[in-house]
């Protein structure tokens, strides 16, 4: 591992603007020539102390290694946290561009950073050649430190300028844009996440909803430094419960907006509609890292299932976009409630896509479910 100790002049993402990082996400593909790689930094945990011994008040810079050689200002950066501590909490998603004959090459970079004299507490890089395009990988990057492990959790993902195209499959991808919640909230828990997945087993996870536990949570892939494996980055071929991608927070608390789109590839089966095809959908509220030793979601505050049956597929092709409009989706077994007492619903949209090149929805010309 080799860190460069010069001291970086990029500056944290003002918390003002990280509260209201609201904006919509779309964008699952590079300009052409290029490949995109998008990283959300969720936490920390046992960072290393300021060298006063005060705790430190943490951010990440990320960058490639070029950007990194020739001492390129990234800005790429995350928030701090309101106070300091070892175990931050940003939830911050930024992005970096790399030409696509660079990617042999090119590795990504996370340097976590005091953000008050741009002292580095820790490092992790990652090639990129290690990632597979379009897989949602979240990461537990560890560091041993003198003080201990000092571990990093990010979800990120590595795109293409096209989606590819595989023997057999008709589409090639699903997307599902995830609104927000259609009723205010009586109960509010704050800024809400949302782990998304396609199940190829509804039937087996029907039988299973009034079991506990039910929550299934996003895994998280133990990654060690300096020197990981390329074996740590290998991708199952089959996943029973699915590639989970997660949204970033949902605001205001009293009527989350995500605004979200989640892209699933046709190689995991995604676009072959059947009685056994789900989409679920899992709500989080966003905890402090200081209260935990790790950054896991468990105790979900609600699940919602979508079939992705025959019937639904034919309806959404009968329309003009081969999409479909779902304006109220439940949230099952839920601990939130609507001011009026009832259960509350989100709006999503979703569709197939048919080409390598991605469309955007149009609300105006999508059937309802």
């Amino acid at each position: 591992m080799r860190w460069n100790k010069r001291r970086v002049a990029e500056s944290p993402m003002p918390l003002e603007e990280a509260s209201r990082h609201s904006e919509t996400t779309y964008g699952h593909l590079a300009s052409i020539q290029k490949e995109l790689i998008t990283i959300t930094l969720h936490g920390a945990v046992n960072l290393p102390s300021r060298k006063n011994g005060s705790k430190p008040l943490a951010f990440v810079v990320a960058k490639t290694t070029s950007q990194d050689e020739k001492y390129e200002e990234s800005t790429a950066v995350s928030s701090t946290t309101w106070e300091p501590t070892k175990s931050p909490t940003w939830e911050t998603t930024v992005k970096l561009e790399i030409e696509t004959e660079d990617v042999g090459r090119e590795e990504v970079i996370l340097k976590v950073l005091d953000s008050r004299n741009r002292e580095l507490l820790t490092s992790y890089q990652i090639p990129v050649k290690y990632l597979r395009p379009f897989h949602p990988y979240h990461f537990e990057l560890v560091m041993i430190q003198k003080t201990g492990l000092a571990k990093l959790y990010a979800s990120i993902t590595r795109e293409n300028s096209f989606m590819p195209r595989y023997i057999g499959c008709t589409h090639t991808a699903l997307e599902v844009f995830l609104q927000g919640a259609n009723e205010l909230l009586a109960n509010p828990f704050g800024p809400i996440i949302v782990v998304a997945r396609v199940i190829p087993n509804y039937r087996q996870f029907k039988e299973n909803l009034n079991k506990e536990p039910l929550t299934m949570g996003l895994p998280m892939r133990t990654i060690n430094f300096p020197k990981p494996s390329v074996m740590a980055f290998d991708v199952p071929r089959t996943n029973k419960q699915g590639y989970p991608q997660v949204s970033k927070p949902g605001w205001p608390a009293k009527q989350p907006e995500w605004n979200t789109s989640f892209l699933y590839q046709a190689r995991n089966g995604c676009t072959q509609f059947n009685e056994d095809l789900a989409l679920v959908l899992e709500y989080y509220p966003i905890t402090s890292m200081p209260k935990k030793d790790s950054w896991n979601l468990t105790d979900p505050l609600g699940i919602s299932v979508l079939p992705l049956s025959n019937r639904v597929y034919r309806k959404m092709m009968a329309g003009p976009r081969m999409a479909l409009h779902v304006k109220k989706l439940s949230i099952l077994r839920t601990k939130l409630k609507t001011i009026t007492g009832g259960t509350p619903t989100v709006g999503l949209y979703f569709q197939v896509h048919s080409s390598e090149k991605r469309s955007s929805f149009n609300p105006n010309s999508l059937q309802d479910e």
